[in-house]
């Protein structure tokens, strides 16, 4: 799930690790996050790792409750909606920036990305699906040219992220709802709008199925809330 962290900027690679992590769906909504077992999974000291929590709090990618307690916000049905459509617009517009800007090693990349969700959605591995589905579309918008764009987009997957872990039980079925080769086979032709459109496609049909089948939270505020999964 979450990998050993080495030396350089250590501090900013613990952040970027666990923000990563979030955005990949490692963790659940509601989770306990400690600090202690982030550091020993990470293989470095509590400090840094105290840090990168206190910035992801900021963020809103965390929470802190009133017994002091760390977590993973909880997810409402509205905020998921809200996140997932302004991923299908912005996703889509850094798709179209991005075309014509990729290598043939970025398409290489692309191409194994693609083999790895194959793979992952067969052997029903969420983690590693979602962890391969981050990789492969920042991919493509790590080329799109804009670095409020990208800002924009890793806070809100950021945000998502941890309740992507839904299409869990979905999983054996998610490949009805991947889009990710259309887009690949369009930006390799340059066809920017076509990448686009499947793009949208494949992150709206992911939210349409997870709106017809994962259970939300009833309220909006995402401090509310039992707590689940066990910490980390």
């Amino acid at each position: 799930m979450i990998r050993e962290v080495r030396h350089q900027a250590l501090h900013e690679m613990v952040y970027e690790e666990i923000r990563r992590s979030l955005m990949a769906g490692q963790f659940e909504p509601g989770q306990k996050v400690s600090s202690r077992k982030l550091a020993a999974a990470l293989r470095t000291s509590d400090m840094p790792v105290r840090t990168a929590l206190s910035r992801l709090i900021a963020e809103g990618g965390l929470i802190r409750r009133a017994n002091n307690t760390i977590c993973v916000p909880s997810c409402s049905r509205r905020s998921f909606k809200e996140g997932m459509d302004l991923r299908v617009l912005l996703e889509a517009h850094a798709t179209r920036l991005a075309c014509g800007n990729l290598t043939e090693q970025d398409f290489k990349t692309l191409d194994r990305y693609s083999t790895a969700l194959d793979e992952a959605i067969k052997a029903e591995d969420v983690s590693r699906y979602l962890d391969v589905n981050r990789n492969l579309k920042f991919e493509i918008y790590n080329r799109c040219g804009s670095e409020m764009l990208l800002s924009a987009l890793g806070m809100i997957w950021l945000k998502v992220g941890p309740f992507l872990r839904s299409l869990s039980p979905e999983l054996s079925h998610i490949s009805e709802t991947n889009f990710h080769r259309d887009a690949v086979s369009a930006l390799r032709r340059g066809d920017a709008e076509a990448a686009a459109a499947a793009i949208a496609r494949d992150i709206g049909a992911g939210r349409d199925l997870l709106l017809a089948t994962a259970r939300f939270d009833d309220v909006d505020k995402s401090d509310r809330g039992s707590l689940k999964g066990e910490s980390l």
